[in-house]
């Protein structure tokens, strides 16, 4: 089973999205899909206006509540993807060990673009920490803003944002290339 974390700041709007989209397109018997925020408002469900943009393109909500993140999902995950640079720090900072298998989404869709489909998604990992520093961006690129209290059209952006940078990284998991 590989184990694949999401973090963002709440828990209610991007880790959530990404969280979501992830586990709707990666098959349930070999993927542990979750999420948690830096400052996880634990329990609560995604955030109305995120939900509603899930629920649009048929994935369901309902189940959802936010974690806190802590060490040990930090330390159990095989890949952990955050929404920012930000983000990126604390998971590192609560579990340095971490550092080779922790990547922004942006980052990390960046560092696999090239890259071909794994028998073992955890050889994808590897792929995208030895890529590190080979493949610059400008920093301001690996984060996906939070839409949290700016309207519609943030919340709209943030999703198109998630979903683009998770679709050739979620193929790759998932062993195939796009378009099979």
């Amino acid at each position: 089973m590989f184990d694949l974390l999401f973090v963002c700041t709440g828990n209610i709007c991007r880790s959530p999205t990404a969280h979501l989209i992830a586990a709707s397109r990666l098959p349930e018997d070999r993927f542990r899909v979750h999420s948690a925020g830096t400052y996880g408002l634990h329990g609560y469900p995604v955030e109305p206006a995120a939900a509603r943009l899930l629920e649009k393109q048929g994935i369901a909500c309902d189940a959802f509540a936010a974690t806190r993140l802590d060490a040990d999902l930090v330390e159990a995950a095989d890949l952990v993807l955050t929404m920012t640079r930000e983000h990126r720090t604390a998971v590192v900072t609560l579990a340095p060990r971490a550092l080779p298998k922790t990547f922004t989404l942006r980052e990390f869709a960046r560092l696999v673009a090239g890259a071909e489909p794994a028998d073992d998604p955890r050889d994808l990992v590897a792929v995208a920490a030895a890529q590190r520093g080979k493949v610059w961006s400008p920093p301001e690129q690996d984060d996906v803003a939070d839409p949290y209290g700016f309207g519609a059209s943030a919340y709209q952006r943030a999703y198109d944002d998630i979903s683009e940078a998770l679709a050739r990284p979620l193929a790759l998991l998932a062993g195939t290339t796009l378009g099979t």
